[in-house]
């Protein structure tokens, strides 16, 4: 992509969340202030500091850090460290001047290996940050906040008592490959995906190869262990590659239990399932098998289902609970309609705004009057009160119809106007 406008650039820098994690004494005039910092994209942090007058420019902006930054590397790009010194540091200690390129150093290897900046980016990206920084700054916190509307509304508050998909997933450990591990295609064998991934993480660079190596050595005997370094011996290109290859393997079965889990959890999802019952949850993650080579989401389905035949039919007898769990299994849906044990998030959304009484009524009207169950007698349970609008589990108003819902206590706050 080519950063060579304010808008490209602005769009790029939103997806940066920065966090000021310390202030401090600044070293250029006594208003100055230096700030630690924290700069996440994708997975990764950068840790940096970031000097400033705040009665002059406020709290430093993701634009404001990331234009420095970018400078600086471009310096590393232009001078080794011989020439930086005559250049920048007239009248430094040598220890400073050597601190001083060695960070300039580090925000490069981090824009080019963590951020896959090539040159020219990273120079684009400078040279315009420079010119329109102002204007690149508010396109910023525009689309922040826009994106935090966003996620309100595609996070929209839980009913009491209920957790998402997604937080669940995030609790998972699944080691070192998460972000390969969120790609997998669930609907194969797993086992397979583990070799496939373990193949495509090793890497082709010579540097890096011998840079991996002195840390993980042990590895080399588990690769020999294995077998694996038949016919590579002398070539110790190919041997580090064998060992990566056992490590990422290694890795990969050493948290298949959570991953098996998370593959659960995401077939869900996909299923249109957003939230469910905490009990559930601890119930499916806790109490299916997760000792196969394989996501057992059949199972975790019928414990949602089973759950949700047992409550209807304690509340309104057998007869509601059968046509209940005709529509589901039908309709392939375990969470379109509301229920007490697991919600699509259209559905969390509708009881955000009526209430979960309400939103029953109107979902079971069919089914209930089947069953010749009155609709002034209906509650699912005592819970169910707590889902009702401006309670418990559910305080605000009730979103614009068609509208993302703002909420500022849940929603992610824009990660790149005032942090930092």
């Amino acid at each position: 992509m080519a950063y060579n406008t304010p808008e490209t650039v602005a769009d790029y820098l939103a997806r940066f969340q920065m966090e000021i994690t310390h202030r401090g004494k600044g070293t250029f005039t006594p208003d100055h202030v230096k700030y630690s910092l924290t700069i996440a994209s994708g997975g990764k942090d950068f840790f940096t500091t970031f000097e400033s007058n705040p009665h002059v420019h406020g709290e430093p902006t993701i634009t404001q850090v990331f234009g420095a930054l970018a400078s600086d590397a471009m310096v590393v790009r232009d001078y080794g460290m011989d020439e930086f010194v005559d250049e920048f540091c007239d009248g430094m200690k040598p220890s400073a001047a050597i601190r001083a390129y060695n960070s300039c150093k580090e925000t490069y290897d981090w824009m080019r290996d963590g951020l896959y900046l090539s040159n020219g980016d990273i120079a684009s990206l400078s040279e315009v940050i420079s010119e329109n920084e102002e204007e690149i700054g508010a396109l910023v916190e525009k689309a922040a906040s826009e994106r935090a509307a966003r996620y309100a509304y595609d996070h929209p508050k839980l009913p009491k008592g209920f957790v998402t998909i997604e937080q669940l997933q995030g609790d998972l450990d699944l080691g070192d490959l998460r972000d390969e591990v969120e790609d997998f295609d669930f609907d194969g064998d797993i086992t397979e995906a583990f070799g496939e991934t373990a193949e495509y993480k090793v890497d082709d660079n010579y540097h890096a190869l011998l840079t991996w190596l002195p840390d993980h050595t042990e590895w080399l005997e588990e690769a020999e262990f294995d077998g694996l370094l038949e016919g590579c011996k002398g070539d110790i290109y190919k041997m580090v590659r064998m060992a990566q290859y056992v490590y990422f393997k290694s890795d990969l079965y050493d948290h298949c239990e959570d991953i098996c889990r998370y593959g659960t959890l995401d077939q869900l999802k996909d299923m249109g399932v957003y939230a469910i019952r905490e009990s559930l949850a601890d119930e499916i993650l806790n109490d299916l098998s997760y000792d196969e080579d394989y996501a057992p989401t059949d199972d975790a389905k019928d414990t949602i289902i089973s759950a949700i035949y047992a409550t209807f039919e304690e509340k309104y007898g057998e007869d509601f609970a059968d046509c209940a769990d005709n529509f589901i299994q039908d309709n392939d849906d375990i969470a379109g309609r509301v229920n007490p044990c697991a919600m699509s998030v259209e559905t969390v959304r509708a009881v955000y705004g009526m209430g979960f009484d309400a939103v029953f009524l109107n979902d079971w009207k069919k089914e209930l009057a089947e069953c010749d169950i009155d609709p002034e007698a209906v509650s699912v349970d005592s819970e169910a009160h707590d889902m009702e609008n401006g309670r418990d589990g559910l305080d605000g108003n009730a979103p614009e119809k068609n509208a993302p819902e703002k909420d500022d206590r849940d929603a992610q706050p824009p990660v790149d106007t005032d942090n930092r």
